[in-house]
């Protein structure tokens, strides 16, 4: 993985028209509604092809250009998505299911509170309190109770030195050449300067990459949430040399002309920024949504108890843009590899539904 600073985003690779789960939230009150988990549509990225002349076609416009998968062992051209193994997705996984229960649950709520607000002119008013209690208990169990996202037996994030372990200057004198190919592959041209002084960049980058990990290695150990996505996103397996570009041929030879056809490399750093993206609105949001909760519980508690205090709309939106946040995060993985993944974590039964 390489430092991700100073990246302009190049392109948000994520297919904003998938869902992790696209049946309706109040059907996963329990364990057998997951298997009511339906297979999205293909992601573009499936159905992109390259042609003699560099042109691509692909059924969205979203995308600019998308990093690739490791080449085939075959030596075939089949395009494969970034990726990693279904155990590194587990922890995420577990953060998904869970962002959907507190949302069934706040869902059936606010239900139950309208069915109570249009009763308020009869006799059947209070019929609907024990179900509210019922529902308020169960969020109060997940919120303060919340599952283990990350179990002994997961893996770790993994931070490999991008100067793959060499020493300074050496590890700097090496990239920058790697770079330079780079450039070469894609008909960039640059002088003697230009490189330079990019040794002298390297070295800067490495200082800083070496900050971020020690930062971001803090914000792991306080979120148990961000370092459950962070497992999966530190050990994606990426082509570190080619990439899907989908702009025209003539808009290709144009960006070559004006030296802004972007690297492999680059292509990847906007797909990691993006996925970082999301995860930190997963975990704003899930961290905002629980002090919600704890708001508005104690102000039941202050009311000897009266479930009718409980104001459940704004925990709703937050919970909403958490599972949308979820959701965009998941659409830059393989289909198959999240299927997979709920299938693993509804056998585990270890989550409250």
């Amino acid at each position: 993985m390489h430092p991700i600073t100073n990246i302009p985003i190049l392109l948000l690779a994520c297919n904003t028209r998938r869902s992790f789960v696209i049946t309706t939230c109040t059907s996963f009150v329990s364990v057998a509604s997951i298997s009511n988990i339906a297979s999205p549509p293909a992601n573009a990225l499936d159905s992109i092809t390259q042609n003699e002349t560099g042109a691509t076609s692909a059924s969205s416009d979203l995308y600019l250009a998308r990093p690739m998968g490791p080449s085939s062992k075959d030596g075939g051209n089949q395009i494969t998505r970034p990726s990693a193994p279904i155990e590194y997705l587990l922890p995420a996984t577990r953060v998904g299911v869970y962002i959907y229960q507190l949302l069934a649950l706040t869902e059936e709520l606010d239900a139950l509170t309208q069915q109570t607000a249009q009763n308020e002119a009869t006799a059947d008013a209070n019929k609907t309190t024990p179900s509210k209690n019922k529902t308020r208990r169960k969020l109060d169990d997940l919120f303060t109770n919340p599952p283990v996202f990350i179990l002994s037996s997961d893996p770790s994030p993994s931070r490999k030195d991008p100067y793959n372990n060499l020493p300074p200057i050496v590890g700097e004198l090496v990239t920058a050449t790697q770079k330079q190919k780079q450039r070469q592959q894609n008909s960039i041209s640059v002088g003697l300067a230009p490189q330079f002084f990019e040794v002298g960049e390297l070295i800067g980058e490495r200082r800083a990459w070496d900050r971020i990990v020690k930062a971001e290695t803090a914000r792991e150990n306080a979120s148990e949430v961000r370092r459950a996505f962070n497992i999966y996103t530190t050990n994606l397996n990426f082509n570190p040399e080619k990439y899907v570009y989908s702009g025209s041929a003539e808009k290709k030879k144009r960006m070559i002309r004006e030296d802004k056809m972007p690297t492999a490399v680059d292509v990847i750093r906007s797909d990691l920024d993006a996925r970082d993206l999301y995860r930190n609105v997963v975990q704003t949001k899930l961290e905002d949504a629980k002090a919600e909760y704890l708001f508005q519980a104690k102000q039941v508690g202050e009311n000897n108890g009266d479930v009718d205090r409980f104001e459940v709309s704004e925990l709703l939106s937050l919970l909403r843009d958490a599972a949308t946040a979820a959701d965009k995060w998941f659409s830059f993985i393989p289909d198959e590899d999240v299927e997979t993944a709920l299938s693993i974590v509804k056998k585990e039964n270890r989550l409250s539904f």
